[in-house]
């Protein structure tokens, strides 16, 4: 009895390893440490099996969650609140992966200057509020969280029909690199790639703001409720190897190790190996330029950003409901 027993035991357990646990990622920099993660082989040394799933925008991330396709997905904290409130016995947030500083090194508000006509904060602010200014920037995320607290800190706002915006961050640099948008509101590594990125022809990129002193929300992980504790213990575990890794990283092991996921992430389609030599010296160029920010361990995600996120998304209206920490969070089962 007990070898049979045993040997349910082992089948089980096997049939467990053969499903990978499937979990996609966005360009956002809370993402960089999974995917080392998976790269250095740290999942595994968990006992985990881990198949990143590669998917266009962050709607297809959410979708694919939402019919079962993905466990799990980096993403942000806004857009977390939202799959939480439409699926909320199936989604939870695990755990913040990364915390953009409140020293303006994160974010910015960046325009074409030549393009747009717009040559300081106070243009903006002038044109923003006689709705006459379309700004690129994704609706329903943590970017347009933080634009609308850099607006009221100033008394102004801008009416939404203004926010042009994709969920595709690489599609929106682009639109605000060629003058298709007076303004927009990018992450880093875009904002240094963008500002350092020469090539003939480049409009007169202009920084309106950098955001400085306003808390910005973190990427976090959302997991599915029905993952066991120790499967999300392990996976998070694997990640804070990953961020201590980075940490411990010069720039010139940054650069060889790291750099290709992180163009991978953030610039798909990019092959500096078929790119022309003038073409390969610009993207290395910019790649130098880019600011190497700071990987925390992931942790819980703060209560005090989590509800202010959530009450602004409530009262914007994409929130159905008050939500609290206590139903947001992934607590185990």
């Amino acid at each position: 009895m007990r070898s049979k027993l045993f040997l349910l035991f082992a089948i089980v357990t096997l049939s467990a390893w053969a499903s990978p646990l499937r979990v996609s990622l966005p360009p956002l920099l809370g993402a960089l440490p999974v995917a080392l993660a998976d790269q250095l082989g740290f999942f595994a040394e968990e006992g985990l099996s881990v198949q990143l799933v590669p998917l266009p925008s962050g709607r297809d991330r959410l979708l694919a969650f939402q019919a079962g396709q993905i466990e799990a997905l980096v993403t942000d904290l806004t857009s977390a609140l939202l799959l939480v409130a439409a699926q909320p016995k199936e989604a939870a947030i695990a755990a913040a992966l990364f915390v953009p500083p409140d020293d303006g090194s994160h974010l910015a508000l960046l325009t074409p200057a030549n393009y747009s006509r717009i040559y300081s904060f106070e243009d903006f602010l002038s044109r923003a509020s006689a709705g006459r200014v379309q700004i690129a920037v994704p609706r329903q995320s943590d970017l347009e969280y933080a634009l609308d607290q850099l607006l009221a800190r100033h008394g102004a706002r801008v009416p939404p029909e203004w926010l042009v915006g994709q969920d595709n961050l690489l599609l929106n640099a682009t639109w605000l690199l060629f003058g298709m948008t007076a303004v927009g509101v990018l992450p880093q590594p875009y904002v240094d790639y963008l500002l350092h990125y020469e090539f003939e022809g480049k409009p007169e990129l202009r920084v309106l703001s950098d955001f400085v002193g306003i808390s910005l929300p973190p990427d976090v992980l959302v997991v599915r409720r029905s993952l066991d504790e120790e499967t999300v213990t392990r996976f998070v575990r694997a990640v804070g190897r990953a961020a201590a890794r980075i940490r411990a990283m010069d720039r010139e092991e940054l650069v060889t190790l790291a750099m290709p996921l992180a163009i991978a992430l953030f610039f798909p389609g990019v092959n500096l190996e078929l790119a022309s030599p003038e073409d390969r010296a610009r993207v290395e160029a910019a790649v130098d330029a880019l600011r190497i920010p700071h990987f925390v361990d992931p942790a819980p995600v703060d209560p005090e950003i989590l509800q202010r996120v959530a009450d602004w998304a409530r009262q914007k209206g994409y929130l159905p409901r008050p939500l609290t920490y206590a139903e947001a969070v992934w607590s185990g089962r």
